[in-house]
């Protein structure tokens, strides 16, 4: 049954349909920066002001392309240049605190993860034009964490620890703290699906569900429950003691993926299951990842394209209890005060 759900998220080869535009010549960008940053942070939407509506696919990216390029350059510049510099491939822009050789091969890792995840997401992936995709890969956590603060709300709030993330912002791109190789594989697939899931208005619980199994197709060990380091049964009654009818719409509203307890790995659990249960039936599966929304949590693509409501999805992994979405309730959740 397992192997049945799994597999719409197995490899598949990359259409033709999504081959990088052909090279342009590099364009000249006025860059804008935002104010009072510990680090250079573009002012994207004046930036955009000077894209043209007439151009080509292949012009905007190229235009977008140099924007991200003159960005990295400044970060590595402030980061320190004798540390950080700029690598490039076919689709990714790479700032790095790497050795050369370890970046070629972080490179080399990206093409093919962005094949394969392509070849998963089919018409689901975003479309070419936008630009490379840009990845920052930090020397230490110290100077990851200081990147990404610019990021996170200034409320005082505790989030849970992390090695990589997306930061759907400006010009999106994803950020990572360099460690081992290998580990770092399976992080650049979770990320790399976000940023190719971007220009979808989705729940968190569905993005990163589809981030969480595209991630397990590429490396199927991480699949394995033992990886967590619990049981079937214990991670069962970890589900059961967590969720409540409170705490279920901290899920449904996002906010449960920042927490830095339990409720954290549990978040991305069960959304990896409702993901999987939705898979089984491909067309529909289609269906609702187009057109299901934040703001309801995905209730009425729910109804529409699976014929059910979506608390059933919660139900038949969690059990009885009061699972049903409601979006008046998140403002408050969203903005930390419940």
């Amino acid at each position: 049954m397992l192997d049945r759900l799994k597999a719409w998220f197995r490899a598949a080869p990359e259409s033709a349909a999504h081959a990088p535009p052909a090279a342009s010549a590099h364009p000249q960008v006025t860059m804008h920066w935002l104010a009072d940053t510990r680090q250079p942070v573009p002012d994207w939407e004046r930036i955009a002001v000077a894209e043209d509506g007439l151009w080509s696919e292949s012009e905007r990216d190229a235009f977008w392309t140099a924007a991200a390029d003159n960005w990295l350059r400044e970060l590595a510049a402030a980061l320190g240049p004798d540390v950080y510099r700029v690598h490039t491939s076919e689709r990714f822009l790479l700032l790095a605190g790497l050795p050369d050789g370890n970046a070629r091969k972080f490179l080399s890792f990206c093409e093919h993860a962005r094949r394969r995840i392509m070849g998963n997401l089919g018409t689901l992936a975003h479309p070419v034009g936008g630009g490379k995709h840009v990845c920052l890969v930090f020397a230490d956590q110290d100077a990851y964490y200081d990147y990404i603060d610019h990021y996170y709300p200034d409320d005082g709030g505790v989030y849970a620890m992390s090695s990589g993330v997306f930061i759907q912002a400006g010009y999106g791109h994803f950020a990572l703290s360099a460690f081992d190789m290998d580990a770092m594989r399976p992080v650049i697939a979770h990320e790399l699906t976000h940023a190719l899931l971007s220009h979808l208005p989705i729940p968190a619980w569905l993005n990163e569900g589809m981030a969480v199994n595209t991630e397990h197709a590429l490396f199927p060990s991480l699949a394995d429950p033992r990886a967590s380091g619990y049981s079937l049964e214990e991670i069962a009654h970890k589900h059961r003691v967590f969720w409540d009818r409170e705490r279920i719409q901290e899920f449904w509203a996002g906010t449960s993926f920042l927490r830095s307890d339990d409720g954290n790995s549990l978040s991305y659990d069960l959304a990896k299951k409702m993901t999987l249960l939705i898979a089984r039936d491909h067309d529909p599966f289609i269906r609702f990842a187009l057109s299901a929304h934040l703001d309801d949590g995905g209730a009425a693509a729910a109804i529409a394209e699976l014929g059910y409501p979506v608390e059933n999805l919660a139900l038949a992994i969690l059990g009885e209890g009061d699972w049903t979405p409601t979006p008046e309730l998140w403002r408050d959740i969203q903005s930390g005060r419940s």
